[in-house]
């Protein structure tokens, strides 16, 4: 039997204004959507790995969710062909049933776990939740101080812009995509996060994103050269013609699309510069924004943009320790919840729940 594919993505991630979510985008018209709830350690994650391995193995495409703060972990797992999708509901992205029972329904792994005998370390949960919450408040904030330091580097280049060569570049884009095409429609856009800043630094799964499209367009360029926004020309022409796409929006800017897939056409679209840098070998077209700069207005703000830069990455190494430091908590978290956990009830249930999904396929 032919193994099924597997995509690697983030439904939600760390950035400037807090945790944001776009765990809407899942899976938004699902046949079921099972949500499940529970502490740290009681084998979330692990349900959903396994959900997702045993229908990889029986031929399913498989997309995985994984976690902004630990992205080894999965936040969710979704399988197109059944339209089931699996998530983690439990906070920074609580989620909720939208339709009980006819789509949505919880799974509790709470039930499997020994009140007694955790009751025990209460006080040490609640130190130890409460220190997570400060990191991540502190990484935030300096995310915040770093995207400051960003827009000013983006002003500076702004400056230099040549935005008829700009415009000039965005149109041979869309004609290559698009060709004469007229048609009219109302495409749906998916938006989710092809990369995060997670307790490692910056972690991206383009490769599994854009690295399968038949045709690849690459973007490169400074900050303020405009990539994002010849992104959303060809995102809003792609939905004017009724052609839908995933948007994969930016972690330090989670409302400035970063990527673009037209799974329809076969194409894909794709930032590449640091922190996500990927091999040009192979795309269709390289576009390089740096190309409308005026270099001598550039030069002018030469000094402002070293500072900016420098400064930059300092601060966004820096909110990276502090969410390395909650990851680190987080680990100890577990640890007391785990030895009281029932994990044969566990796989009892999983193996009940695999069987139901197995069932939506007929």
């Amino acid at each position: 039997m032919k193994t099924g594919k597997i995509k690697h993505v983030f439904p939600g991630g760390n950035t400037p204004q807090g945790f944001f979510s776009y765990y809407d985008h899942i899976l938004p018209d699902a046949t079921r959507f099972f949500i499940l709830k529970g502490g740290p350690g009681t084998g979330k994650s692990t349900f959903m790995k396994k959900i997702g391995a045993s229908l990889i193995n029986e031929g399913y495409d498989v997309e995985y969710h994984h976690c902004s703060s630990d992205n080894k972990s999965l936040d969710g797992v979704m399988v197109p062909a059944l339209q089931v999708a699996f998530v983690d509901g439990t906070a920074p992205h609580v989620v909720d049933p939208k339709n009980p029972g006819v789509v949505d329904e919880i799974i509790y792994l709470g039930d499997f776990w020994c009140e007694e005998s955790m009751a025990a370390n209460k006080a040490k949960v609640i130190a130890c939740n409460a220190e997570i919450g400060k990191n991540f408040k502190r990484a935030y904030r300096v995310l915040k101080a770093a995207k400051c330091l960003y827009d000013d580097w983006e002003a500076a280049n702004y400056e230099a812009m040549d935005f008829a060569m700009a415009n000039k570049k965005a149109n041979e884009v869309l004609g290559r995509i698009f060709g004469s095409s007229n048609e009219i429609g109302a495409g749906k856009v998916r938006k989710l996060f092809a990369s995060a800043i997670t307790p490692e630094g910056p972690i991206h799964y383009l490769d599994s994103v854009v690295g399968i499209m038949p045709r690849l367009f690459v973007i490169t360029g400074d900050p303020g050269t405009g990539k994002a926004t010849l992104l959303k020309k060809v995102l809003d022409t792609a939905a004017a013609k009724g052609l839908d796409a995933e948007a994969y929006y930016c972690p330090l800017d989670p409302e400035k699309v970063e990527h673009i897939v037209v799974p329809s056409l076969g194409v894909a679209l794709t930032t590449s510069v640091r922190p996500h840098c990927i091999p040009v070998d192979g795309a269709e077209l390289v576009i390089d924004m740096n190309d409308c700069l005026n270099l001598d207005i550039a030069k002018r703000y030469t000094a402002i943009v070293e500072y900016d830069r420098e400064n930059f990455w300092t601060l966004f190494d820096k909110a990276i320790s502090y969410i390395s430091q909650s990851k680190k908590l987080h680990d100890e978290l577990e640890t007391y919840y785990v030895p009281y956990m029932n994990f044969a009830g566990i796989q009892a249930l999983w193996e009940k729940t695999r069987a139901r999904v197995k069932g939506y396929a007929k």
